[in-house]
């Protein structure tokens, strides 16, 4: 006798993939619209309504970008704030991610839970600045970095990642006579680069585009703004002669040409990283 409730579920599978399909659409437009609409803006002649499509193209606006003042400052900052985060970031981990994966470490749970609490819950703004004043951090550009060093999820992907290598593997290194130094340098680390790479994918966007550390931490600092820093606080300020609307025009299609040229670095690197995807945040997900 066939099941009813299994031929029902086989009838409407069509329609809920009809659904999928027209959120993951609604999504994707939602998403892609405002950024074509900046990247119209950027490369139209100031005073010209844009949508989605630029207006008297022109590199004006991109050339201006160049010749403000601070935005090469800042964005060296924020490449040497990205670089350096990424590569503490994903060590800190990877080796927090190798003892985890080991199911007889002792209060191995206990340790997840209290990870799994600090993915959840933070001390909040007004202590961690306390934390950071008490070490001396502030004003200085350790403090765009270290408050953002631990990612708990993006450690359990790699947990979840270093679980699914077989357990043979060490193994044979141990009876070879290896350490686990060696064994995590030499045999685990060239077989988890998919997880690393995706994950370091993840952790050089969030430093990238961190400007609650600046905020917070750099009180009077500024030539250590990161970049998304200092678009923030250009697209917030007055244009230069108060009451010109035609400078606050311009002014607004500047700061679409500084927020493409910001996001370009980013997106340069997922190219080389998008092969990784699959292997990495794949198995990382699903082990449990």
């Amino acid at each position: 006798m066939k099941n009813p409730f299994k031929r029902t579920l086989e009838n409407e599978a069509p329609i809920f993939k009809v659904v999928e399909y027209v959120i993951l659409a609604i999504v994707a437009i939602v998403s892609i619209v405002p950024f074509f609409n900046i990247l119209a803006k950027a490369f139209s002649t100031y005073g010209k309504p844009v949508i989605l499509l630029p207006q008297d193209f022109t590199f004006f606006n991109v050339a201006h970008v160049f010749k403000t003042s601070g935005f090469f400052r800042a964005f060296g900052v924020t490449v040497a704030i990205t670089v350096l985060g990424t590569a503490l970031s994903v060590g800190v981990m990877f080796m927090a991610a190798y003892p985890l994966s080991k199911k007889d470490l002792p209060y191995r749970k206990g340790l997840m839970m209290f990870f799994m609490v600090v993915m959840l819950f933070s001390g909040g703004i007004v202590p961690n600045f306390f934390v950071m004043k008490s070490l001396g951090l502030l004003n200085t550009p350790f403090a765009l970095v270290f408050p953002s060093v631990v990612q708990v999820y993006n450690m359990i992907l790699m947990k979840n990642y270093l679980e699914s290598i077989p357990a043979e593997i060490e193994e044979s290194a141990h009876i070879d006579g290896a350490n686990n130094g060696v064994i995590l340098i030499s045999i685990l680390l060239p077989i988890s680069l998919p997880s690393i790479a995706s994950v370091s994918l993840f952790t050089a966007v969030t430093f990238w585009n961190n400007y609650m550390n600046a905020l917070i931490y750099l009180i009077n600092a500024e030539n250590l703004f990161p970049l998304a820093m200092f678009i923030l606080n250009r697209v917030n300020s007055s244009p230069d002669v108060l009451g010109d609307q035609q400078l606050y025009l311009q002014k607004t299609y500047i700061d679409a040409a500084m927020i493409v040229l910001s996001i370009i670095p980013i997106v340069a690197v997922y190219p080389f990283v998008l092969k990784f995807f699959v292997g990495g945040l794949t198995v990382g997900s699903v082990k449990g």
